[in-house]
């Protein structure tokens, strides 16, 4: 799975993660659009005081549904 990560203001990296396993009561979501939105860029520049690096991107998705729980 590919993840784009901030590991300092500034800089980008592109990292391929292990697909993720769906837990008991959780959804498996196949991410298949990301959007950009203002909050990634103030941590792309460093303006967002309110969180740590290295930290993934994303937050404004479009998702399939790949795996739920019974019922």
């Amino acid at each position: 799975m590919l993840t784009v990560i901030c590991e300092t203001p500034g800089t980008l990296r592109a990292e391929d993660r292990p697909m993720p396993l769906r837990g008991a009561d959780e959804v498996l979501l196949r991410v298949k659009r990301v959007g950009v939105c203002g909050t990634d860029l103030h941590i792309f520049t460093g303006n967002q005081p309110y969180l740590n690096y290295p930290r993934v991107m994303g937050h404004e998705l479009a998702v399939e549904v790949v795996e739920t729980p019974e019922g």
